[in-house]
């Protein structure tokens, strides 16, 4: 379904923008026990904490200060040993405040991909802001509830089969970044909805002499099959559905990702994360955003941009982009050679474009991946064009020609 305009009205969005910047993120309340590492905790203490309480990252505090963060996904895909000190995957997470607004909080979560934030004041833990956080402070915003779903939802979503062994699953999750995959049936139904965390509990029950990331590879026990941890209980929402829907689904902590159904065949999916792209894509800018993720090489990072620029000039002749995201995924294949996995994601004033390539080389499957999203736009256009012409050629026919 192709967008209608929504980003067409600079004046509209000035609105929407307006609202969301005078939202601040205040002191959240915290809705679960405040769970925090110290640096000194052992990886597999932590983590079953954290799988026990649902929470992919929780904050490190040394001497009462909060000096960082421990994420899951550091411990699904390093080769961290169980019995690891906490302060060897502890990592710098972006500094929120309880006079932080909603956009401050869109931008890090889509900045570091992190689910729970710690908000910070004089050094000090004053609450968790979370994606459902963001959920719930832009749910009263009208004009994002009429959103239609299948402009904020990526389509092409990958599944998995009933049948499918966990090993697929992990190399799944592994190379694309995807934390939550529908599950179908042989009629392509979906039946069910596997989750990272189902995964990572299948981790810590591990053998504790091997590392976190050789347990996440082929030493699991390849034997058990996805339909037998998946959950059966899943909530999902209609292609033909708007975001008030969606928004008020993930008002609660449980729904993370909604698959969006067609006749009960996966036609995409909707996450937290899309959200907080859809509420960054409404800051009103001069130029476009552009964020890449998941890259720290600083030369391709360069390189990486100026090869978006490139595009950006291009497809600026066609529809005005507004927001461009780019994330990268790597990891080693089974020849010992690093395999690169790009998503990417353009928002223009039109619709919401997203494509994804694979390659070896990081430059050229950028360049892939720009061809196929400036291909899309190009399409969109060919489409308005031609139909332009046969509302015109309507117009002209005579009446009485039949």
């Amino acid at each position: 379904m192709m967008n209608k305009n929504l980003f067409a009205s600079m004046s509209d969005v000035s609105v929407i923008a307006g609202k969301l910047g005078k939202i601040s993120i205040g002191r959240p309340e915290v809705r679960w026990p405040v769970l925090f590492a110290s640096p000194q905790d052992e990886v597999r203490t932590v983590a079953s904490r954290m799988i026990e309480f649902d929470l992919d990252e929780i904050p490190v505090i040394d001497r009462k200060r909060v000096v960082g963060v421990v994420s899951l996904k550091s411990i699904v895909r390093g080769s961290i040993h169980p019995g690891s000190k906490v302060k060897n995957i502890t990592v710098k997470a972006p500094e929120l405040h309880p006079w932080s607004n909603v956009f401050d909080l869109a931008e890090a979560i889509v900045n570091t991909g992190y689910r729970q934030l710690p908000v910070v004041e004089d050094g000090k833990l004053v609450g968790i802001a979370d994606r459902t956080l963001l959920v719930r402070l832009i749910g009263s915003i009208r004009e994002i509830n009429a959103i239609p779903v299948s402009d904020v939802m990526t389509p092409s979503v990958t599944t998995l089969k009933e049948g499918d062994y966990l090993d697929r699953a992990f190399e799944i999750m592994r190379s694309t970044g995807i934390r939550a995959i529908p599950v179908v049936n042989d009629g392509g139904r979906m039946v069910a909805l596997l989750r990272i965390s189902d995964l990572v509990s299948i981790v810590v029950r591990g053998n504790s002499s091997e590392t976190m990331g050789e347990l996440v590879g082929r030493a699991n026990p390849v034997e058990i099959r996805v339909g037998s941890i998946a959950h059966r209980n899943f909530q999902s929402v209609k292609s033909g559905e708007t975001m008030g829907k969606v928004l008020s689904l993930m008002s609660s902590d449980e729904v993370t990702s909604l698959p969006v159904l067609e006749n009960g065949v996966p036609a995409g999916i909707i996450t937290k994360f899309d959200v907080a792209q859809l509420v960054l894509s409404l800051l009103v800018r001069e130029s476009v955003y552009v964020q890449i993720n998941g890259i720290s090489d600083a030369e391709l990072l360069d390189v990486m941009h100026t090869e978006v620029e490139k595009s950006v000039k291009r497809i600026e002749n066609i529809s005005r982009p507004i927001s461009f995201y780019i994330h990268v995924h790597s990891y080693n294949s089974e020849f010992g050679r690093i395999k690169y996995s790009l998503s990417g994601k353009l928002q223009t004033v039109d619709r919401l474009f997203v494509a994804k390539s694979f390659d070896w080389d990081l430059i050229k499957t950028t360049q892939d991946l720009l061809s196929k999203l400036e291909r899309m736009v190009k399409e969109m256009k060919a489409m308005k064009v031609s139909s332009r012409r046969r509302k015109r050629s309507e117009r002209h026919m005579p009446s009485d020609q039949y």
